[in-house]
């Protein structure tokens, strides 16, 4: 058996953050087993993410999580997918590992509908990763997942000087739809969307408080120009915003480190 995996972990719920990115979690390898979720873990002994779901749920719910309570917070809808997350419907829900969604790169790839997708019970993570969570709130499955993109490469984090100034760029995918795709595939399909009219927060993770960032508002073709006058940490995320459809929004994240 793996040793534990150190991660990062979020999780979002109707719109907003139920846990930050700043979570981090010790995933014991097999521990969906533990609470009677799956039959089987991976055979590599690694763990997956269906057990960061575990250790998060026990994180928020404490002494009240248990493997016999566990099917009044956290159930299986279907062999590999969740139905009840957090006490809450997760059957519309989907996770990234590093920002990106996990697929079986050996599987055929299919131009209309990209590589096999891996579910909660299949998808290993390692130490380092960072794995996020959210339920959509469209159930057409049209919810977008949102980042921030610097030359056209999403990024996860950032280093600055102080009084500099960079240009991001707010995108949205269409998480349910072209998530296996390449990035050519999704662009072709039209499921990529700027996110217009969006104003970057600072969040504090601690209390859950926003602040503006002045003057921090995407364009048109979502993007936006950031810098700080002050050295710090900062965490970056985005209130408001519209993208094709009108569609639904997981909310991005991005850490400043300014210097």
């Amino acid at each position: 058996m793996s040793e534990p995996a150190h991660i990062w972990f979020s999780s979002q719920v109707d719109g907003s953050y139920l846990i930050y990115p700043t979570t981090e979690l010790m995933v014991k390898p097999g521990i969906s087993v533990e609470y009677g979720l799956v039959d089987s873990t991976d055979p590599t002994g690694a763990p997956v993410v269906l057990d960061a779901v575990v250790a998060a749920h026990k994180l928020v719910l404490g002494d009240a999580f248990t493997p016999e309570t566990c099917n009044d917070y956290l159930r299986m809808q279907s062999k590999h997918w969740l139905g009840l997350s957090f006490g809450r419907k997760a059957y519309f829900s989907g996770f990234t590992i590093n920002g990106h969604y996990a697929y079986d790169l050996q599987s055929p790839y299919v131009d209309t509908r990209g590589y096999k997708g891996l579910s909660y019970d299949k998808a290993r993570i390692k130490d380092g990763d960072i794995v996020g969570m959210f339920a959509f709130q469209d159930s057409y499955g049209m919810d977008y997942y949102t980042y921030f993109l610097r030359d056209d490469r999403p990024i996860l984090s950032l280093d600055l000087s102080v009084g500099e100034s960079i240009q991001l760029e707010h995108e949205g995918l269409m998480f349910g739809f072209g998530g296996p795709m390449t990035r050519k595939d999704r662009k072709r399909q039209r499921l990529l969307s700027s996110v217009s009219d969006g104003q970057l927060v600072t969040v504090n993770p601690d209390t859950g408080e926003t602040q503006p960032i002045e003057g921090a508002i995407t364009d048109d073709d979502g993007f936006v120009d950031l810098r700080f006058d002050e050295p710090g940490v900062y965490y970056v995320s985005c209130d408001g915003g519209e993208c094709r459809f009108n569609s639904h929004l997981a909310l991005p994240w991005l850490t400043v480190n300014v210097s």
